[in-house]
């Protein structure tokens, strides 16, 4: 397994709209980790948290944000087949807690309640692959 070192991160984008009165709901998060195509040796790569707030029981989200994160390997790797590693996973965490960092500012100042960041209470959980499975 090479070894993996983050040169640089930043913020890719953000978004928060008022959201919805909804007295006692709660409020949902979803994140996810892309990434983006290696550099041809495989030793440069990039990867994506993306994440949302809604707020329970709305289908569309009152907040996103992107952080990105360009890092090396010391030799050739395909992040995507490690996805589930223990970097990774922390690397999700880490741009997940950058990001609420920013959104909570943004409401600090848009005179919105902060939202907080309880990342033991988070439930991580894979996509499906593949077709749906059939209901009877």
């Amino acid at each position: 397994m090479p070894t993996y070192d983050i040169s640089r991160d930043f913020l890719d984008g953000i978004l928060l709209q008022q959201p919805q009165t909804r007295e006692g709901k709660e409020i949902r998060a979803n994140g996810s980790l892309h990434f983006l195509p290696s550099s041809p040796d495989g030793t440069m790569h990039t990867a994506v948290v993306q994440f949302e707030l809604g707020a329970e029981g709305s289908d569309q989200p009152f907040a996103r944000a992107g952080w990105r994160f360009l890092f090396t390997s010391d030799s050739a790797a395909d992040p995507k087949n490690e996805a589930q590693s223990k970097f990774f996973q922390d690397l999700m965490m880490v741009g997940m807690g950058k990001i609420m960092v920013q959104l909570n500012n943004l409401c600090m100042h848009a005179n919105l309640p902060l939202v907080p960041f309880e990342p033991q209470r988070m439930v991580r959980s894979a996509k499906p692959s593949g077709p749906a499975p059939a209901q009877a």
